[in-house]
């Protein structure tokens, strides 16, 4: 069916799909939200403490530059800040309301704490660096 010409067509808004930074770090020690707040303005991202007392875990998602995410990844880890990071560029689709779904990691790469150059930030695949 179509419409006549002189009424409008409704304008269908779409969402958006890509791929973001999505961090998870696990702190070496527990720390305040505020604390997690101010050791994590580097990435210039979202940053979302678990908990508000003693934050152990924290998720770090939005867009970021592979490079200046490569040099806060280096950071945590040579001053000891995280002893646990899972980073890379996870997919999504996020509705025009905000609601985002994740797409699930095609591959998990396992690394050790010193080999943070080695995380490429190809899309859709999960460095571990423990």
């Amino acid at each position: 069916m179509t419409l006549p010409p002189d009424q409008p067509q409704a304008k269908q808004e779409k969402g958006e799909r890509g791929f973001e930074l999505d961090a998870q770090i696990t702190l070496a020690r527990p720390r305040s939200a505020e604390e997690v707040h101010a050791l994590l303005r580097g990435f210039s991202a979202r940053v979302e403490p678990y908990g508000t007392d003693e934050v152990r875990v924290v998720r770090v998602t939005g867009k970021v530059e592979p490079q200046l995410a490569r040099q806060q990844l280096r950071a945590l880890l040579e001053s000891g800040d995280a002893s646990r990071i899972e980073v890379g560029l996870h997919g999504f689709l996020r509705s025009v309301t905000g609601q985002t779904d994740w797409i699930p990691w095609r591959r998990n790469v396992i690394l050790g704490r010193g080999e943070w150059e080695k995380v490429a930030f190809e899309e859709g695949l999960r460095y571990v660096l423990e």
